[in-house]
């Protein structure tokens, strides 16, 4: 393996001459806490370069113009991307070797793990937690350094060939950076590879928040629970926290029949307490309103010392995994900024000059349903501007669209997302409960499980076909509108997985375009005029300066909708657009 290591200028020039005349660079950092030490950068062939940040001073500032206009590949490409940011250093287009091997199916991801899947081999990696704050290092140091980028050479080759298999294409996605650079064809890989450096950003911005509020929230939630668990201990003479003294309970004195688990442990999950609500007497809905009201506060109480453990003067950074479950959505930690309540998320709070442009695709999960089953009657009601509740709850209640009132329509909503993934009228009556706060009787339920799939008859048949070859080939495999595969065991899953997946490339895509146009717009300043700082689900949060917000929600706006336009071919998308100082539609 050849490699060099630079400390002094002059190596320095002559290493980014050789590396200018290529279009992609295999990068990795060896990093402290607080800034880069090593810098490791090769081409697709030739010397690998182990550019020493201590001792070459001008090397953040020479590299950030050449890499401007340069592909970059890397394993866990965020973390460094999160440190270049530091030196204001940003690659013109990212392909994450890490993201590639989730793509295709790997579990385990590590830079070794997916060198073992392909070569069989093993790596070292021990030197990974060897002292880089050392003034000089060791030959093994150095050798481990230029040994992953060796790797990743290898890895970028077998992934793009993987990525490529059966792609679906997307015209307008081969006009990408991405693309362009890497060649790459399949549209789910484009976007996620392109949205890379987004994530990097995201969380090298943070999102602000207000702490005194927090505290304060925080203090008078303790003081409810508190109250509330002293007068059901004195009513009682249990402890409220404890599910198996709650369980106890309910079977002795209440005379009611929980499920146990396989170690004969009485089940109070929330979800059984609900069941038992609508059954129960007075005394039974008393008791379990009281449980349940007590473990919500407990929730928003433990949600405020989550984020109050990460504050960081004012702002928190939590981290995203870019593929945080099999459908391509993500997941946040550290603290998690995607769970939090409704009635919480004024916590968040946009920093001084700036407010928050809040977006999120209306109806989205149905509009996507109706587009990748085809179902016409779906389709023809979106595509005239008709509210889908509203025609639902109209058929159900047998009156015209007009004279559907608001409680009525929520029911229908409930009703829409949930039996299109075909739920029973047993979980329709829980859903409606659990996410919308209405009591549905099963009887309800049933009718509109009825009602709905005699009206949309697309989604029936696919349903219908899902549950026919999961019964004769004990798994369904599917692809999301933008081609990423998947393999689903249930029904559940296999009526989830492609919805909630395209759904997810939807709103990366969006985000892309977004960044794209705001460049395009404020090229010298973009990231003084605006940043996406959260994203969940159907929603993004953008951070924009207080004089420019009209024109950021026009962009954002526009970037959500030229998206929809790309990835669904026959359904119009929507997006309702708000702007607050605070996390607040």
């Amino acid at each position: 393996m050849n490699y060099v290591y630079i400390d002094k200028e002059p190596l320095l020039l002559k290493a980014l001459d050789y590396l200018s005349t290529g279009n992609i660079w295999f990068i990795d950092t060896e990093t402290t806490p607080k800034d880069i030490r090593l810098f490791q950068v090769a081409l697709e062939s030739g010397p690998i370069y182990i550019i020493d940040f201590w001792f070459a001073k001008e090397a953040p500032k020479l590299i950030k113009d050449v890499i401007s206009k340069k592909g970059v590949v890397g394993h866990n490409l965020k973390y460094d991307l999160k440190y270049l940011m530091k030196y204001d250093i940003h690659p013109y287009t990212t392909f994450d070797t890490m993201i590639g091997a989730q793509l295709i199916g790997l579990n385990r991801v590590s830079l070794a793990s997916v060198y073992a899947h392909f070569t069989g081999e093993g790596l070292d990696k021990k030197e990974q937690f060897s002292n880089w704050s050392s003034k000089e290092l060791t030959e093994n140091q150095l050798f481990y350094a230029a040994k992953d980028v060796e790797v990743l050479r290898l890895l970028y080759e077998k992934l793009k060939k993987e990525l490529d298999k059966e792609p679906i294409v997307i015209d307008v996605l081969q006009k990408s950076r991405v693309a362009k650079v890497f060649g790459l064809e399949s549209a789910h890989a484009i976007i996620e590879m392109g949205f890379v450096q987004e994530l990097a950003k995201i969380e090298h911005v943070g999102i602000g928040i207000d702490a005194v509020e927090i505290e304060s929230a925080k203090k008078q939630l303790q003081k409810k629970t508190q109250e509330l668990a002293m007068n059901f201990y004195i009513k009682y003479r249990i402890d409220i926290s404890s599910p198996k003294k709650i369980g106890e309970f309910l079977e002795k004195n209440l005379k009611l029949s929980l499920p146990r688990t396989e170690k004969e442990n009485i089940v109070t999950d929330d979800s059984i307490l609900i069941e038992h609500l609508e059954k129960g007497n007075e005394k039974v809905r008393e008791f379990i309103n009281s449980v349940l009201e007590f473990r919500r506060l407990h929730k928003l109480q433990e949600k405020l010392s989550e984020i109050l453990e990460y504050n960081e003067q004012g702002r928190i950074y939590p981290e995203f995994w870019q593929i945080g479950s099999i459908t391509g959505r993500m997941s946040s930690s550290k603290p998690n900024v995607q769970n939090i309540p409704r009635d919480l998320r004024g916590i968040l709070k946009a920093k001084e000059g700036y407010v928050f442009v809040i977006a999120d695709f209306s109806q989205i999960e149905l509009r996507i349903a109706a587009d990748y089953v085809k179902d016409e009657v779906m389709i023809s009601v979106i595509n005239k501007g008709e509210d889908l509740h509203k025609f639902t709850a109209s058929l159900i209640m047998g009156k015209p669209i007009e004279s559907i009132t608001k409680e009525e329509r929520q029911r229908a909503k409930a009703a829409n997302f949930g039996l299109i993934y075909g739920i029973s009228e047993k979980s329709l009556s829980l859903y409606a409960k659990n996410s919308y706060g209405i009591e549905m009787p099963i009887e309800e339920a049933k009718r509109f499980r009825e009602v709905f799939f005699s009206t949309f008859q697309g989604i029936k048949a696919w349903h219908d076909r899902i549950k026919k070859e999961l019964k004769s080939k004990g798994e369904v495999r599917l692809k999301t509108l933008c081609g990423k595969p998947m393999i689903a065991y249930t029904f559940t899953d296999a009526a989830n997985y492609p919805i909630q997946g395209t759904g997810a490339e939807l709103l990366k895509l969006s985000v892309l375009i977004f960044s794209q146009e705001l460049k395009r717009q404020f090229p010298h300043n973009f990231n003084e005029i605006a940043n996406v700082v959260n994203l969940v689900h159907d929603e993004i949060v953008v951070e924009a300066k207080e004089e420019y917000k009209e024109e950021v929600s026009e962009l954002l706006e526009k970037a959500m909708k030229k998206a929809g336009s790309i990835i669904l071919k026959d359904v119009i998308v929507e997006t309702e657009v708000s702007i607050n100082k605070r996390w607040v539609k």
